[in-house]
């Protein structure tokens, strides 16, 4: 064996042991590791402390991805999960996505923690208008979402008093609209099959296919219409999570129209 292992060795012999052992069945319900312990031990072996505990808080994020659902291939999954670091504090960060909830894409948001942030879906008259012109401005999938969590958690690797480090996490729920759309997937779909069955049982086989194929071909694109809406989904929330790393705050009606007067009377303002 070598003298000194690198830490690519150390994470695989680790790694290789974990497995090792749980195939053994040599772990039981009341084993595991203090993190001082795995802290300590990683120190020990030349990995930053700071790190450990960084990847700790990470670990220790309560929004995580939902489960894994037959026919998530077809209509996408039931909720969308993103994850970014952004240069803010945990307070700022989350300030910034409630901003940005509440004012583009019309949810109410609850503050149950200082590190954690619920939001749902509004349904009043104005928040459906408030929808509809932001979805002219092109935010779109946000506000239809049912409802949406985001979480943040501070790193210390890599951060300083002037450049903090913030890992957030937000997940959003749409699994309404993904049974929405394989039932309406599905309804096609039956409908094109009991058309084709009709037509073989009056005496019409040969127009069953005529029929019937185009049925089911649209009930399932149908469906799959909910695996790019779940995509478009994934690509607002990393929208706007640039918008908060960048320190970007909605403009309001009044401002935009204040920055159009600037801009008609001064071209070179932005």
């Amino acid at each position: 064996m070598a003298d000194r292992l690198d830490r690519d060795d150390v994470s695989r012999i680790l790694a290789r042991a974990q497995d090792i052992e749980t195939h053994a069945g040599a772990t039981d319900a009341g084993s595991g590791i203090e993190p001082e312990a795995l802290i300590e031990a990683a120190t020990e072996v030349g990995i930053d402390p700071n790190a450990v505990r960084d990847s700790l808080a990470i670990e220790r994020l309560s929004v995580e991805a939902g489960e894994a659902r037959r026919l998530d291939r077809l209509a996408g999954s039931a909720s969308v999960l993103v994850e970014r670091e952004v240069p803010l504090r945990v307070g700022d960060a989350l300030d910034g996505i409630e901003a940005w909830l509440t004012s583009v894409h019309w949810l109410v948001c609850d503050r149950r923690s200082e590190s954690s942030l619920h939001a749902r879906r509004r349904t009043d008259a104005s928040a459906k208008a408030g929808r509809t012109v932001s979805g002219v401005r092109g935010y779109h999938n946000v506000g239809r979402v049912a409802a949406l969590q985001a979480e943040a958690v501070p790193q210390v690797v890599g951060s300083t008093p002037h450049r903090p480090r913030t890992i957030v996490r937000i997940r959003a729920d749409r699994g309404e609209a993904r049974t929405l759309r394989l039932a309406g997937g599905g309804a096609v779909g039956v409908a094109g099959a009991g058309a084709g069955t009709l037509a073989v049982t009056s005496g019409f086989a040969v127009l069953a296919p005529v029929i019937a194929l185009p049925l089911l071909v649209g009930g399932y694109g149908l469906a799959r219409t909910g695996r790019g809406q779940a995509d478009r989904l994934e690509l607002e929330l990393e929208r706007l999570l640039t918008h908060v790393a960048r320190g970007e705050r909605p403009e309001g009606l009044v401002g935009r129209a204040v920055r159009r007067a600037r801009r008609s009377v001064d071209p070179s303002h932005r």
